[in-house]
């Protein structure tokens, strides 16, 4: 074998980890808002580039370097642990990690150039890593609350990984054919364990974080093909897929649908402008939010059109709820000038069967257009005589801008 193919040989482990940080700093790229596969991006380039001097410096020659081969290993560490702290919004706790740090620099010097012990450096440098990667754990195990099975494999093999690290030293000095005594050795268990154990972890977290990235990039791109851009509620497209899974739970009856649309909303872009209207749609869609329960839709149809689907509610009780929302609508007064308000209408219609849905918003909808045709800022519902007001009379007076509304 020659010389060249030694080197590859000895740094194949490190190569393997650079080439694994390429493929997180890929994820990062992709997934910019998921600053934790930078950070194990980082972790695993310090690791590389430790690992790799580790291996071709020669045994008197590390000694002579080994704080600072030892503190580059600790940062490699304090990174993989940070990735791991923002993956799940947990803490490092800086100043304890910076300590631990000093700490295992302190004893890996004092069991190298003062008192030669070579099982001490490396049982101090072993509980140093696992101390720091184990500082985030305490507080994801507090609030966890992800029963995810990538998140639990993940959160799993990080600790196991950390606690193999702290007994790795103890591991080998018992199992392995010569103890620590010859650890230093390219070809010792100690080093082959090390090699063999960082990098299949480093293989293991690269493959769950780049099919955690993958899902939540596709989950990025359902939530952008479902939402409506401006609202960021449910487009009609992604409000049928919904309501076809409500109407099939017989628990959620009786229901209701309500169509809802802003009166007069073509005077508010004429007159202040389409930064105006869009400000208003934001303000109607985060009032409907905030008045609905957790198993009713919400979906904007388009334009100023919304619609929205309540379950476990009767036609008295979809009434009362959009006369509330109308009322909070129509008190609002930070939204348009001094003087102008903000009025909707609304039709609403019952379902109690999964068939009705599309005759239920036809329905609706002819009891919204009524609404409108009828005065405006008025909730119509079906079965009932309401007072037949010329249409033209309901259009506002061009005199003012305020007079619109």
């Amino acid at each position: 074998m020659s010389a060249n193919d030694d080197y590859i040989l000895v740094l194949a482990p490190s190569l393997s980890l650079l080439s694994l940080a390429a493929i997180l700093g890929v994820c990062w790229f992709v997934q910019r808002q998921q600053r934790f596969l930078l950070w194990l991006c980082s972790a695993f380039t310090l690791t590389a580039v430790s690992l790799g001097i580790r291996s071709l410096l020669p045994f008197e020659l590390l000694n002579h370097h080994v704080v600072a081969v030892s503190a580059l290993y600790l940062l490699g560490a304090w990174c993989l642990a940070m990735g791991f702290a923002e993956r799940r919004n947990a803490s490092t706790h800086p100043k304890l990690a910076l300590l631990t740090s000093l700490i295992t620099l302190v004893a890996v010097f004092y069991f190298t150039g003062i008192n030669l012990y070579l099982p001490g450096r490396l049982h101090a440098f072993g509980l140093g890593i696992a101390v720091i990667l184990l500082l985030p754990v305490s507080d994801v195990l507090r609030h966890e609350r992800s029963k995810d099975w990538l998140d639990q494999t993940l959160l799993w093999s990080y600790v196991a990984y950390a606690v193999f690290t702290m007994l790795r030293p103890l591991l080998v000095s018992i199992f392995g054919p010569a103890g620590l005594g010859d650890a230093m050795h390219p070809n010792s268990a100690y080093w082959e364990t090390t090699l063999i154990s960082v990098t299949l972890y480093a293989l293991l977290i690269t493959v769950l974080l780049c099919a955690i990235t993958i899902r939540a990039t596709i989950d990025q791109l359902r939530d952008e093909r479902d939402h409506d851009a401006l609202t960021q509620i449910l487009n009609r497209r992604a409000f049928h897929e919904a309501a076809k899974r409500r109407l099939a739970d017989q628990r959620l009856y009786p229901m209701a649908v309500l169509a809802g649309d802003i009166d007069h909303f073509k005077r508010i872009n004429d007159n202040w402008g389409h930064d105006r209207g869009d400000q208003v749609l934001q303000l109607v869609s985060s009032i409907f939010q905030r008045h609905v329960r957790s198993q009713d839709l919400v979906a904007r149809f388009g334009g100023e059109e919304f619609v929205l689907l309540l379950t476990r509610i009767d036609l008295l009780g979809a009434e009362r709820l959009a006369q509330r929302i109308r009322l909070e609508l129509s008190s609002d007064n930070t939204t348009l000038p001094p003087g102008a308000r903000l009025t909707i209408s609304f039709g609403i219609a019952a379902i109690t069967a999964p068939h009705q849905l599309a005759e239920a918003l036809k329905e609706a909808d002819g009891l919204l257009y009524s609404a409108k045709k009828s005065g405006r800022d008025r909730v119509y519902l079906p079965d009932r005589m309401y007072p037949d007001i010329c249409f033209q009379n309901t259009v506002p007076q061009d005199s003012s801008a305020a007079s619109h509304f």
